[in-house]
Parts: structure tokens; C-alpha cells; sequence
């Protein structure tokens, strides 16, 4: 094997672990999100969680923490955009709410002062960081649009099926917030019970 063959040869067995070591930080740095907010989201503790030197996120993320921040935020968006679309083929409408407001409860293990949304966390960062703001909102219409597209499906207008779909990421946001400051799931596992009630009403007109 040539000299230059070995090292793309190596370059690209490289190309994994680089790779790797960049999800882990991304994940790490959307648990801290959801967890601390923004200005809470220490480096130190991104590299900690993710198991890399802390040196090693300007290489991964020269734009540092923003850009690690906005990058988590929009790998979150299309991580449950992912996970909605894939539920409502499989499960429907329904199920699907409660799958909306479950996988936030099960990442924190029955630990409800946990509970958080890296997304929710992003979109506070506005005025300061507009950047941050603009892709909680993209995440946010990302989640809302096969909602909206699946209730089209069952007969809404446009209208009413965008609106449910925006209620439906409002109320379960708004109610992390509110099972965080409780110490409690209730808030959430009350929201996701009302969206069911409102979907039932909806699609009985």
C-alpha cells in the first residue's frame, strides 16, 4: 500500500471516532440545556457529559458555545420531528400525543425537577441570541406541521388543524415547565389528557 493510500486509509478510520466524539457532545450539551437553560450550560460540564476534552469543542464547534447550543437545538427538532412523523404512520393522532409528551418524562428516569426541553431552552435565549431563538421557532413549526398534515388527513380545515398542532407543542412546553416547578409529572400527564379531549372534540364536529 502507497504512502498516500495509507493515510486516507487512516483519515477515514478516523472519520467514526470524530464523528462519535461530536454526537456525544451534542447530546451532552442537549441534556444540559434541557436541564440548566442556556446561560447554565457550562463547557466544562458539555465536555464532562460527553466524555471529550474540553478542548476538543472548538475544534468539533469553532462558533463555541453558541454554535454547540444552536446546534443541539436544531439536532432535538429533528430528532422528534422524526419520532412524530414516525408515530403518526404507525400509531396515529392519539397515540402520538402521548408519545409527544412521554419522551420528555422518560429521559429524565421519574425525575420531574429534570424536566426540560433543550428547544424551549433555546428560544429563551432571545434578544440576546437571536440565532439560538430563531432555531427553537424552526423547531418548533417543524414539530407542528405533520401534526397539522395528519388532522388535513382526517377531515379538519387548515385553519383549525394548524391551530390544534400549535396548542398541541404550547401545552405540553407549557407543562414541563410547570411539572419542573412542581417536582411533579401531574402537569404534564393533565396536559396530555386535555390535548385528548380537544382531539376528540375536534374531529367530532
Amino acid at each position: 500500500m502507497s504512502v498516500g493510500i495509507t493515510r486516507l486509509a487512516d483519515s477515514e478510520a478516523l472519520q467514526p471516532a470524530r464523528r462519535d466524539g461530536r454526537e456525544r457532545l451534542l447530546n451532552g450539551a442537549r441534556k444540559l440545556l434541557a436541564e440548566k437553560g442556556y446561560a447554565g450550560m457550562e463547557l466544562r460540564d458539555v465536555a464532562e457529559r460527553g466524555k471529550a476534552p474540553r478542548g476538543s469543542i472548538y475544534h468539533h464547534f469553532p462558533g463555541g458555545k453558541t454554535q454547540l447550543a444552536v446546534e443541539a437545538a436544531e439536532l432535538e427538532g429533528t430528532e422528534i420531528r422524526a419520532a412524530i412523523e414516525r408515530s403518526l404512520e404507525e400509531r396515529g393522532l392519539a397515540a402520538t400525543l402521548t408519545m409527544f409528551g412521554e419522551m420528555f418524562r422518560r429521559r429524565v428516569k421519574d425525575k420531574p425537577e429534570r424536566l426540560g426541553c433543550p428547544v424551549a431552552a433555546a428560544a429563551l435565549a432571545r434578544p440576546e441570541d437571536p440565532a439560538l431563538a430563531a432555531a427553537a421557532t424552526k423547531a418548533f413549526q417543524s414539530w407542528e406541521a405533520p401534526i397539522a398534515a395528519a388532522l388535513r388527513d382526517e377531515g379538519v380545515g387548515k385553519v383549525d388543524a394548524e391551530t390544534f398542532a400549535g396548542l398541541v407543542v404550547s401545552t405540553v412546553e407549557g407543562a414541563l415547565i410547570r411539572a419542573r416547578a412542581a417536582g411533579d409529572e401531574a402537569p404534564l400527564a393533565s396536559a396530555v389528557a386535555g390535548l385528548h379531549q380537544a382531539l376528540d372534540a375536534l374531529l367530532a364536529r
